[in-house]
């Protein structure tokens, strides 16, 4: 009985852990998101444009599921791409979409977030290249010549190392407070492994 309450304690504490991480992980990409977007609106309420791009693309970048300033960056863009568009300045709604567009690819990991943003943003891609992209997938012809979508390695390296990570920390704490106590030689090699994880998973997120 004693070792059943002892494991349900152990799991409890791992459960917390997780929980606490996924918050911290998600308050900072909520903080970010706003920071940048409060930054960019300032910069268009003055004129500035292409720097105002340049933030509310830095918002979308810090995507997070329900994270409400990656939406209104998002639109945004899409609202500074139409205005664009109607004025002529094909570059400027260029720079838009692709931002749009670019940003969700980007986010792609296990699934591709706001398919349907990707979708109306390569429809006007391709409309402003008057047929020269194909449905604006051809990465040649487009901003950068950088393809949109993320590098399936570092993808891969970026789920990965933040699963490593994570079963890091829990094979730590098992090591810590499990059965017989806490072993110095066992405890170390978790947290290296935990470590070096973690720098894979932040190494993917900078190269996908």
């Amino acid at each position: 009985m004693g070792h059943s309450s002892k494991e349900l304690r152990i799991i409890s504490m791992v459960l917390v852990i997780i929980a606490f991480v996924l918050i911290v992980l998600w308050a900072r990409a909520f903080y970010g998101a706003m920071e940048t977007y409060e930054r960019g609106e300032k910069l268009l309420e003055e004129g500035q444009i292409i720097r105002a791009i340049t933030y509310f693309d830095r918002a979308l970048h810090w995507y997070a599921p329900f994270n409400p300033y990656v939406k209104k960056a998002t639109i945004k863009l899409w609202e500074i791409g139409e205005k664009a568009e109607k004025t002529g300045d094909t570059r400027m709604a260029l720079i838009a979409f692709e931002s749009i567009r670019n940003a969700y690819y980007g986010a792609t990991h296990f699934v591709t977030p706001n398919k349907e943003w990707i979708a109306k943003a390569e429809s006007k891609i391709a409309s402003l290249h008057h047929g020269k992209a194909e449905k604006g997938e051809d990465s040649q012809a487009l901003f950068s010549g950088k393809s949109p979508h993320p590098d399936p390695f570092w993808s891969a390296v970026v789920v990965l190392g933040f699963l490593g990570w994570i079963g890091g920390l829990i094979g730590f704490i098992v090591q810590t407070f499990g059965k017989g106590g806490h072993r110095h030689s066992k405890i170390v090699p978790w947290l290296g492994f935990s470590a070096l994880c973690f720098i894979l998973w932040i190494a993917g997120m900078v190269k996908a």
